[in-house]
């Protein structure tokens, strides 16, 4: 049929014509983001406000752009103390490779997503700035303490080698 096309393009737009607008006004109104979306690194904290960070620069050697920094200092009480943790915020491509590989979570992609500024010095941040490294006996002390709190997943009688079936064949 010959108007085929043009009928079904004319019907297209008069769909789209009625929709109303799909714009958002930005300033003043603000989309909703997914519970999954990436934008700039920062760092989490335990319970008392002390950052989780253990300095164990898993973080750093991961970055494809190579641009989370750690400055340490060993003291002699065999303390971690981190003098810096720098982030460049405009080179990175919010990845979260540096989050995944992190053993103690100590760090999350934030949802904040108003990221630009004037100068450009201002995209080189201290996420943490003169602070004692969290230890890993910290660490376990915390995730003892979270999975004595939760409820027992297999709460039934543990199956031994003999009631599963698997005795000895002698």
């Amino acid at each position: 049929m010959w108007g085929k096309g043009l009928i079904n393009g004319l019907r297209l737009s008069l769909k789209n014509a009625m929709r109303g607008p799909i714009t958002v006004q930005y300033p003043y109104e603000k989309l909703e983001l997914p519970e999954r979306s990436r934008w700039a690194v920062r760092p989490t904290y335990f319970d008392d406000g002390s950052p989780r960070c253990t300095a164990c620069m898993t973080c750093v050697r991961v970055c494809p752009d190579h641009i989370l920094s750690i400055d340490l200092e060993s003291r002699e009480d065999k303390v971690k103390h981190i003098e810096a943790f720098g982030y460049e915020v405009g080179a990175c491509m919010m990845c979260g490779l540096c989050v995944e590989a992190c053993p103690f979570d100590a760090i999350m992609m934030s949802h904040e997503y108003e990221l630009a500024v004037i100068d450009p010095a201002a995209l080189a941040e201290n996420l943490l700035v003169d602070v004692d490294a969290a230890t890993n006996a910290r660490h376990k002390a915390e995730k003892g303490a979270a999975t004595a709190a939760e409820p027992a997943l297999n709460a039934g009688p543990a199956l031994n080698a003999e009631t599963a079936g698997g005795g000895d064949a002698s």
